[in-house]
């Protein structure tokens, strides 16, 4: 396969913060992708499985993500008269490219993980989508980083924002056992693991530690 090069982080804020930690294991995630499909044998049928199986809780996260911008963040930012137009054009249109490339991306991960025969070529596929998504997300994410959180900063008080994290956490910690709290944590340390922890319920807490080794079984399946 020709070689590939992508931007593999987004910037820093200078605060922990739950919404940035979340782009930043997004964008770590489809990264791992992209090498696990480079390197993918086509005939390892577990590990095209595995990945399949990675890639659905991955493809939730990422939605979780757009519904809480769209649904919280961006409504309450165009309220105040934070965002124009061309910023609402652009959000949405990011998020809409990067849905369809989850959905084909997921159709040919399927199509592997089912045996159907030329498995070459389906990872050839397969591989430049998850290229194509890490590319776009990266410019995807970077310009929510750039635009989004300065304006939240400015235009939404402390309690709104604290419910802004608290969602953020729950969209995580709600998703599929083996993608949610851990697999946000197995990209953050422990300083940002800190920081974040009051923003997570009891419950999601304690579901963590039942399954916290949910998500290193999977990635040592999948991505590798």
């Amino acid at each position: 396969m020709t070689e590939r090069t992508a931007p593999t982080t987004i910037a820093s804020t200078t605060t922990t913060d739950a919404v940035s930690l979340v782009r930043r294991a997004l964008l770590a995630s489809a990264a791992e992708l992209v090498a696990a499909l480079d390197a993918l044998d086509p005939a390892d049928r577990r590990r095209q499985r595995a990945l399949d199986r990675w890639f659905s809780g991955y493809a939730d996260q990422l939605r979780r993500h757009h519904e809480l911008v769209d649904s919280m963040v961006v409504p309450a930012l165009a309220a105040r008269g934070a965002l124009d137009d061309r910023s609402l054009d652009t959000l949405a249109a990011d998020h809409a490219w990067i849905d369809q490339l989850l959905s084909d991306l997921g159709d040919a991960l399927g199509i592997l993980s089912f045996g159907l025969g030329a498995e070459t070529w389906w990872i050839a596929k397969a591989s430049d989508l998850a290229t194509a998504l890490h590319h776009v997300l990266a410019g995807q994410l970077s310009r929510e980083e750039r635009l989004l959180t300065p304006l939240v900063e400015r235009w939404l008080d402390d309690a709104e924002r604290d419910v802004l994290q608290r969602e953020t956490m729950r969209a995580v910690a709600t998703g599929p056992v083996r993608f949610s709290l851990a697999w946000l944590y197995s990209h953050v340390d422990d300083a940002e693991r800190s920081a974040v922890a009051p923003f997570v319920s009891t419950s999601s807490r304690l579901a963590w530690r039942s399954h916290r080794t949910a998500y290193a079984r999977a990635a040592v399946t999948a991505p590798g």
